[in-house]
């Protein structure tokens, strides 16, 4: 990460990383961040990477309890932490992957609620808690059936990408989509069907994760879709935060860092005005 800070010419406020549910939670790279002054969004994922098949956990086995011994010590360790921190129970649990694998939407409700409580019993008043969702066209009827609750969700969030085929490793610039035009997607998913689902659609907001695929035959077209990014949160500031992907996802590289103009890009935006200011945070416990 220092090394990425360092090419873009700036630190990140926020950083964001992945747990299971018996990691020790915050690790020690997590303590340096904190040490630095960074903020943290932590994921619990319902695995346990200690079993020998790497084994995925249902969430009711998570809304049961069978896990609350290493939740317990998660939320205790955050409980200690001297700021917000955000925490999302199994982010893009809409996935019909994980649907398939984890449970029902009903069960995903009592897993996440369950965790509210178990953190609420630790003393976690810190901790905010982030509803992430996949933000992709064919999965909002899945997040629909699974909003656990305006009492138990302080942040709505959800990610943006451009894939443009990265998945079948068959990148085509013709299937380009700005981060605008995938944005939208479930902003007006939450806008637009909140109410009747219950959801409290004034709640702030972020982008967990976004990239874009690499056109390696037009690399403007990728430095182009991070450049627009400033003006979109311009427009649309419920969302307080953004969180960039800078990582190979399968056959999906959105490592910005490896070729000059998107770097260029990316290096604009974060020293866009509007960009790099330490978020204030509404709906925090605590101000950071």
């Amino acid at each position: 990460m220092a090394d990425v800070e360092a090419a873009v010419g700036r630190s990140f406020d926020f950083i964001y990383r992945y747990h299971d549910v018996n990691d020790v939670v915050p690790d020690a790279a997590e303590r340096v961040a904190l040490e630095q002054g960074k903020l943290l969004h932590i994921s619990i994922a319902a695995r346990d990477f200690s079993h020998p098949q790497r084994g995925s956990v249902t969430w009711k086995e998570v809304a049961r309890g069978d896990f609350d011994p290493g939740l317990r010590r998660q939320a205790k360790g955050l409980a200690a932490v001297d700021r917000p921190v955000f925490v999302t129970f199994e982010q893009e649990a809409d996935q019909s992957r994980k649907v398939a694998d984890l449970g029902a939407p009903a069960d995903f409700v009592a897993a996440w609620r369950h965790l509210h409580d178990l953190y609420q019993d630790e003393g976690a008043d810190n901790v905010v808690w982030v509803w992430v969702m996949t933000g992709v066209e064919s999965n909002l009827d899945t997040a629909a059936s699974m909003w656990p609750g305006n009492d138990d969700v302080d942040w709505i969030s959800w990610n943006v990408y451009n894939q443009s085929g990265c998945r079948n490793r068959d990148i085509d610039p013709n299937l380009y989509e700005s981060f605008e035009e995938q944005f939208l997607v479930f902003w007006k998913f939450i806008h637009q069907r909140g109410a009747e689902l219950g959801v409290d659609s004034s709640k702030p907001m972020m982008i967990s994760e976004a990239g874009s695929a690499q056109y390696s035959q037009a690399p403007m077209l990728t430095a182009r879709w991070y450049r627009e990014i400033p003006d979109v949160l311009e427009r649309y500031r419920q969302v307080r935060a953004v969180t960039l992907w800078d990582s190979v996802d399968g056959g999906c590289d959105y490592r910005f860092q490896r070729v000059p103009p998107v770097l260029d890009a990316v290096r604009s935006v974060g020293l866009d005005p509007f960009v790099n200011t330490h978020p204030s945070l509404p709906g925090t416990a605590t101000a950071p």
